[in-house]
């Protein structure tokens, strides 16, 4: 009897131990980038709001790559929600569809460094834009917004990349990465 109660109490051990360590299914994740900082700047949130700090798998889609460095260079970073710029609201709501592919690790830290961060690594197998969208326009070369800005609100891709996304010399379908508002039907 000991025996077999021993034995239940190493296969619970076991199961526990195993669905602690292996990595998440796949899933949907908002995005966020806050921007320019001296350690890891990339954040995914779950359904309950969890943030996850990421770094992106190189073995990632390589479209949605591609569309991703697309929306960053057109400043579309993603943001948790809706945010307030001195009174405008304004939202980038990036969808990220993918798996974490390893346990927590950490950054490597040494004097004049970022300190050390806990991050996954996350592979995207798939990106979606929620429109519509606001970005901040550029208005001069460098520097923090400190003043009045010009924000831009796009409905479509069709504005916010006119001669589309190329990827490997192919024009990507960008119909196939925007996300439905909740609120439409």
């Amino acid at each position: 009897m000991a025996k077999n109660k021993k034995a239940h109490h190493m296969k619970l051990f076991l199961l526990l131990f195993f669905s602690l360590t292996l990595p998440a299914a796949a899933g949907e994740y908002r995005f966020r980038c806050i921007g320019e900082v001296t350690g890891l700047c990339d954040f995914v949130y779950d359904a309950q709001g969890k943030e996850t700090t990421i770094v992106i798998a190189r073995n990632s889609d390589p479209e949605c790559l591609a569309l991703f460095k697309a929306l960053q260079q057109k400043r579309i970073y993603g943001t948790k929600g809706m945010e307030d710029h001195m009174g405008a609201k304004w939202e980038q709501a990036i969808i990220l569809t993918g798996e974490f592919t390893s346990k927590p690790k950490r950054t490597k830290s040494a004097p004049n460094m970022a300190a050390s961060e806990e991050y996954r690594d996350f592979k995207i197998t798939g990106l979606k834009l929620r429109f519509p969208v606001s970005r901040f326009a550029e208005i001069r070369e460098e520097g923090e917004f400190d003043g009045p800005v010009l924000m831009e609100t796009h409905f479509g891709f069709e504005s916010l990349f006119p001669q589309g996304v190329k990827f490997v010399g192919k024009t990507i379908e960008l119909s196939n990465h925007v996300e439905k508002h909740p609120d439409s039907k």
